[in-house]
């Protein structure tokens, strides 16, 4: 009679187990794809709020290229660790960028004043970068003609007063949908986890794990690369990363 019970309590933990696995994979595990470093020699991370406070002492020791900073979000909003994680950069001596985080429901001009009116672009390595996803964004995705048209209003703002491309941050997904045959000419930093970016262009940097480990950051912090060797990526910051 004691053995339905006994069945009942291993079918329990095996479950248990399951979940418990599964639940590591999603929110604890490390991504584990890797790049070929001899082709892609150039280390970057990116990073914002999310990744609370950065121990910049300790991150000066993991041989980094570049970072890209959020600064800004939609019309109003400051990234609240922006100018702790510029000065921090600085501070080790990296390249460093800034980007602002496209909101699909505000006008691109007053999004564009937001981000000029917060970066100071001539003290950045790189052309300004506007990250330009669905993640986080739950309106006007059914209408993308909207949205290009925001996104061309927020690039010709920046261009016309920094006199530098805009860098465009997406994934293959949106590419396809916002910024292919709309936005030719910007450089590209597009998100990948699993290949190298499957899209119908050259792409300037590569997005490439969501879930690296680093020392100096708690927490996962997003992985990065450039297209191109050192020699290239000296070339590239030389001539004023444009």
């Amino acid at each position: 009679m004691r053995k339905p019970k006994k069945q009942f309590y291993v079918v329990i933990l095996v479950f248990t187990l399951i979940v418990g696995l599964v639940i590591y994979k999603i929110f604890f595990q490390p991504d584990t794809f890797h790049i070929n470093k001899f082709k892609y020699p150039i280390f970057g991370i990116d990073i914002s709020k999310h990744n609370g406070r950065i121990n910049w002492d300790k991150l000066k020791d993991q041989k980094l290229d570049f970072v890209f900073i959020k600064a800004t979000e939609g019309k109003t909003r400051l990234d609240p660790r922006y100018q702790y994680n510029l000065k921090g950069a600085k501070g080790i001596k990296v390249r460093v960028g800034a980007y602002h985080f496209f909101k699909f429901n505000r006008d691109g001009a007053e999004q564009a004043r937001n981000f000029l009116s917060r970066v100071k672009i001539s003290g950045l390595d790189f052309a300004p970068i506007l990250d330009v996803e669905e993640s986080g964004n739950y309106t006007n995705r059914n209408n993308p003609k909207l949205v290009i048209k925001e996104i061309r209003k927020f690039i010709n703002f920046v261009e016309s007063r920094t006199s530098r491309k805009v860098i465009i941050y997406t994934n293959e997904h949106e590419y396809n949908k916002y910024i292919k045959n709309n936005f030719n000419s910007n450089p590209l930093w597009i998100c990948s986890l699993d290949e190298a970016p499957p899209i119908d262009r050259k792409w300037k940097f590569w997005q490439y794990a969501h879930r690296g480990k680093i020392e100096g950051i708690k927490g996962f912090v997003d992985l990065n690369t450039f297209n191109g060797s050192k020699r290239e990526w000296n070339s590239y910051i030389s001539g004023g990363a444009r």
